[in-house]
């Protein structure tokens, strides 16, 4: 997870401009402040970046930055359920 993390965390404060020291792994999406249209957003982003398609439930507001990192890593080894 580390690099993933780092990765999301870097595209959080570069795309999304949210303060480097606010990143947690605890924190959530919401606490974060990204609305719907930001998640919409980072979905996106993170396909771009990854080349794999997130679960809507894993880009939820109430999702931490440390799920959606291990769902990007479960997603790269290919061990993540389909829905």
């Amino acid at each position: 997870m580390p690099d993933t993390y780092d990765t999301v965390r870097s595209i959080l404060t570069s795309a999304f401009r949210v303060p480097e020291d606010e990143i947690r792994p605890e924190r959530t999406l919401e606490q974060l402040d990204l609305d719907s249209l930001a998640l919409t957003e980072l979905v996106l982003v993170l396909h771009e970046r990854f080349g794999v398609r997130i679960d809507g439930a894993y880009a939820a507001r109430g999702t931490t930055v440390a799920q959606v990192a291990d769902h990007l890593d479960a997603l790269r080894a290919g061990t993540a359920a389909s829905s």
